[in-house]
């Protein structure tokens, strides 16, 4: 049921709705938001490459606008880059940020970054401004939500500069939230953007303390938004047979570490010789050629393998109805609180999983086994070897998986209380 009163939430977004990868997360939580906004509008920054493109049908008040979007396929990458530093070097902005951080903008990768954040601010700034100017948007009922916490959050904090009463809030997850992930650790206009939104949703609280320790004066604007998962509608079996069968899922890129668990099963295997063990990993990525040599040459001949190449989400859940799973296991080096493992547990699976991040939220010695945040092969091997000894401890994870999933990441949930967070800034 929308409102009369012409409520307006505007959505920033990187590729949603023209993505089948990117924010696919989109796809459960604009459902609870469409029935309290009466107006919808997604504004995506970059046009997908050619293989993850994807014509989402949207509801009836949810539109998309692509005039700030870049299309690699049909622009010069080089021109857009140029376009964006150009416009940043040409505002007091950026000249008052590298007064506060100029150690971290004199390393190339840190000026690289600040430059890319307020080019991309900048573009938003001026996109808002055009809209009230031109009387599309009402800034006393409009709402601007930037998924991530990146140049588009700066950009809404530049708006609330010019139109103090629109209201904007932010997600933070991960890449965009942990400055020690980057060389320098460095995120760009942090303050600004922690201080001057409305609110900003941390997926995690792992992410809420973070934020709340670096800018504690601004810590009451922080809290914590959990995203989640559909109930997939099933529980997915163990394995009867006496082989015991692994899954991950994640991209293949270094942070993920698959190399490190292609070890970790090479040590379960030669711990445990007369067990059969079989490891199928879900998603694609760069490293995918590479990963698979590795496991052919890493891997003994009790640890079989599987790499399916990047799966839909649904192909993911019929994967988990169809096949057996005993153990889901995630050895990533940074995390904001994954998906993946939210939709394991929502299938019963138990999961192992390095403690970073928000990961000791979701995994706990109930719901499997946490591994240090640098685990050894052979601390994934004893976590693999312990569940694999123990049915009827793996039974028990098994229920307390799907409880706290119902407790924590229920999508319905989470979304619909998130959705009716939102419609509160607006009255």
């Amino acid at each position: 049921m929308a409102h009369e009163n012409g409520d307006h939430l505007v959505v920033f977004t990187t590729s949603y709705p023209f993505s089948k990868v990117v924010e696919s997360f989109l796809d459960r939580e604009l459902p609870h938001l469409s029935p309290v906004f009466d107006t919808i509008t997604l504004v995506p920054r970059l046009y997908p490459p050619p293989g993850e493109r994807l014509d989402r049908p949207l509801p009836e008040n949810i539109s998309a606008e692509t005039s700030i979007m870049y299309d690699a396929q049909k622009e010069s990458t080089a021109a857009y880059y140029l376009h964006l530093t150009l416009s940043s070097l040409a505002s007091a902005e950026f000249y008052a940020e590298f007064r506060q951080n100029y150690r971290s903008m004199l390393h190339p990768a840190g000026m690289r970054k600040a430059l890319g954040y307020l080019g991309i601010a900048l573009e938003v700034r001026d996109w808002v401004a055009r809209r009230v100017e031109r009387g599309m948007l009402d800034p006393a009922r409009t709402l601007l939500y930037t998924y991530w916490f990146d140049g588009t959050a700066l950009g809404t904090a530049l708006v609330k500069r010019d139109f103090p009463e629109i209201r904007c809030i932010s997600r933070a997850h991960g890449y965009d939230l942990y400055a020690e992930r980057y060389t320098p650790p460095y995120m760009p206009f942090e303050e600004t953007r922690a201080c001057s939104l409305d609110r900003i949703y941390p997926v995690s609280e792992h992410g809420k303390r973070y934020l709340s320790a670096r800018y504690p004066s601004c810590a009451s604007r922080f809290q914590v938004a959990r995203i989640g998962t559909e109930d997939p509608g099933f529980l997915t079996p163990s394995s009867l047979n006496g082989v015991f069968r692994v899954v991950s899922c994640s991209h293949i890129i270094p942070i993920k570490r698959i190399d490190l668990l292609v070890r970790g099963l090479a040590e379960a295997g030669r711990m445990q010789p007369d067990r059969e063990f079989e490891w199928v990993h879900i998603g694609g990525g760069a490293l995918q050629a590479e990963m698979e040599a590795y496991a052919d040459a890493t891997l003994p001949g009790n640890v079989s393998h599987r790499f399916t190449g990047y799966l839909t989400n649904a192909a993911v859940l019929e994967h988990y109805r169809q096949s057996p799973v005993d153990i889901f296991i995630n050895v990533s080096e940074s995390e904001g609180v994954p998906v993946s493992i939210m939709e394991a547990e929502s299938c019963g699976i138990p999961v192992v999983a390095t403690a970073v991040g928000g990961t000791p939220e979701i995994v706990s010695d109930a719901t499997g086994i946490l591994l240090p945040e640098n685990p050894a092969p052979w601390d994934i091997a004893k976590a693999v070897g312990r569940l694999a000894a123990d049915p009827d401890g793996a039974r028990a994870m098994r229920s307390a998986c799907r409880e706290n999933w119902e407790r924590n990441y229920n999508a319905n949930r989470n979304y619909s209380t998130f959705a009716g967070d939102l419609l509160t800034l607006l009255r």
